[in-house]
């Protein structure tokens, strides 16, 4: 019998609890916005407007179509067809990345993929980097041959980065075909995003709404992003077992080893690294309130320097690691792309590079500096100007934590045609985040915001907006507020410097024959040969030694 009470109970509750939350009103539903696809087209799996916004031929089309017709704050479908909002209103990002927020988290789907995927729980240094990048690419455009830069940069940038987190080696520029992490990292994310299933993409919010228990069951299931990313997990475990074993000697001896990349950039190693090496500390403490077994130090570190290769992370070392590798390898092709386009640029960086080093120079530096690389206006409008028409992460999805209400820059009508200026929302909304319809904003940007051109850098933020949003330059590529990229500071100065490099040492113009380079959609923005159906990242570049 009161078993019976119980069930009965907690069957009330539930119906009621969805009762009430179906008709409470939401203004999300009245607002307009493109009809859900999945549904019209009754598909196995109901991931409403997600298939145009993941699968289009290019990762910009529904970004950029939906913001052209509905404008900066409107309706779209998730999973299931649970209604969503879609922003790029600079108000609103701003309210809901800065002003509020603690209000609004990343959604548990969003945190269950991660764990799925990835587990729980530059300067002086850079020219050994960059002298073996050169030396291998001097031998593949010895007389002005097409070279696919993605290889090459993303190795760069993994060995960078495994300098400046740890001091380690990763020695992917020796050759992807005998270095693990070069292999496993090797088109990783086209592997697993490009083209996704349905259940694929509904999965994460699937797992959002079963007992947590059964999450370690389901990934097992031989999906493909689940696939890619267990094998990535098992060898980003082995290596980052690798790197605590190394520093745990280290400190076991009492050395601090070599000094690692950010030290010799002139950033103290304390402010970057502290988590990971905190986490040895942990495991060589004698105070059993303190010492963490060695499974749960691996997990940590892993997790510290790997869960980092997705949008918006919220840690400072996993977001420095990301800063490094896949977000900053993919917008060091984007700026070669363009400058291999824009011969007048390419001129106009070199000779500011020389004047740069010649007066380096006269005060007896051999390596250009930090303060150097800021001075460069020419260099500074072209990262800048790269960054804003190129956001590698195109949008970020956050949930509101409670009862809000967004403001807005741009007032949106309803069906009924009513003009509001705000949105209220309700608990458990979820809201997408389009950082790259924002980059594009026509009323922020100018008419030419479609276009390339750096120009708009060299005087001001080249912005007319009145909101302040993001961390540099008005861009929200780097997202913003308390969740923003701590790691944006540093992939600045990695893409400076290995792009210093290039332009000194070669001449970049666009391959031969009719490629047309596409801002692919692979988890993050990433070049692809237009036509090509294998979807692996690629970028075609003429490179002539100078």
């Amino acid at each position: 019998m009161f078993f019976r009470i119980l069930l009965f109970s907690v069957t009330t509750f539930f119906v009621i609890r969805a009762l009430v939350r179906h008709f409470r009103r939401s203004v999300i539903s009245n607002l307009p916005g493109p009809a859900n696809t999945s549904y019209l087209a009754a598909q196995r799996f109901n991931i409403g407007n997600f298939r145009e916004l993941i699968r289009s031929p290019e990762i910009t089309d529904a970004h950029l179509d939906w913001s052209e017709k509905y404008g900066t704050a409107f309706k779209i479908y998730g999973e299931m067809g649970v209604k969503m909002l879609f922003i790029s209103d600079p108000k609103a990002i701003q309210y809901i990345l800065n002003t509020s927020g603690y209000n609004f988290p990343k959604p548990l789907s969003n945190r269950l993929g991660f764990t799925i995927m990835l587990g729980p729980g530059i300067v002086s240094a850079e020219g050994q980097l960059v002298n073996k990048l050169k030396e291998e690419m001097d031998s593949a455009a010895a007389d002005s041959n097409v070279v696919d830069l993605v290889p090459w940069l993303s190795r760069t940038t993994l060995d960078i980065i495994g300098a400046a987190s740890a001091d380690y080696d990763f020695e992917a520029l020796d050759g992807v075909q005998n270095n693990k992490l070069a292999q496993v990292y090797n088109n990783l994310f086209a592997d697993a995003f490009y083209q996704m299933s349905d259940i694929n993409i509904a999965m994460p919010y699937i797992l959002s709404k079963i007992p947590s228990f059964f999450t370690s069951m389901l990934t097992r299931l031989p999906l493909q992003t689940i696939s890619r990313f267990r094998n990535y997990l098992k060898v980003a475990t082995s290596v980052a077992q690798e790197v605590v074993d190394k520093q745990t000697q280290l400190y076991l001896h009492g050395k601090e080893g070599s000094k690692d990349l950010m030290s010799l950039l002139g950033t103290s190693r304390k402010h970057l690294m502290l988590k990971p090496f905190a986490t040895v500390h942990a495991n060589l403490s004698e105070d059993p309130k303190t010492k963490v077994g060695k499974n749960e130090v691996l997990a940590q570190f892993t997790y510290e320097l790997h869960l980092c290769i997705t949008a918006s992370p919220n840690t400072k070392f996993r977001t420095f690691f990301l800063a490094g590798h896949e977000t900053t390898a993919s917008s060091l092709m984007w700026v070669s792309y363009e400058l291999s386009r824009h011969p007048e640029w390419q001129k106009k960086l070199r000779e500011e590079i020389t004047r740069t080093r010649s007066q380096a120079s006269e005060r007896g530096d051999t390596e250009l500096t930090i303060a150097d690389f800021d001075s460069m206006s020419h260099l500074q409008a072209v990262m800048k100007e790269t960054l804003r028409a190129y956001p590698i992460v195109p949008s970020i999805l956050r949930q509101a934590g409670k009862d809000d209400c967004i403001p807005l820059s741009y007032p949106v009508p309803t069906a009924n045609g009513k003009m509001i200026s705000d949105i209220p929302i309700n608990k458990g909304e979820r809201v997408i985040i389009s950082l790259l319809a924002y980059n594009r904003l026509k009323s922020i940007w100018g008419e030419d915001a479609d276009e390339w051109r750096p120009e708009r850098f060299l005087h001001g933020n080249g912005t007319h907006s009145q909101v302040n949003l993001g961390l540099i330059a008005n861009l929200a590529t780097f997202s913003s507020g308390i969740r923003g990229c701590i790691g944006w500071r540093f992939s600045l100065l990695e893409m400076q410097a290995i792009l210093i490099e290039l332009l000194e040492n070669f001449e970049l113009s666009p391959s031969p024959g009719n490629v047309e380079i596409i801002r692919g959609s692979a988890g993050v923005m990433a070049p692809m040969v237009k036509g090509s159906t294998n979807g692996r990242t690629q970028l075609p570049i003429t490179l002539t030694p100078l």
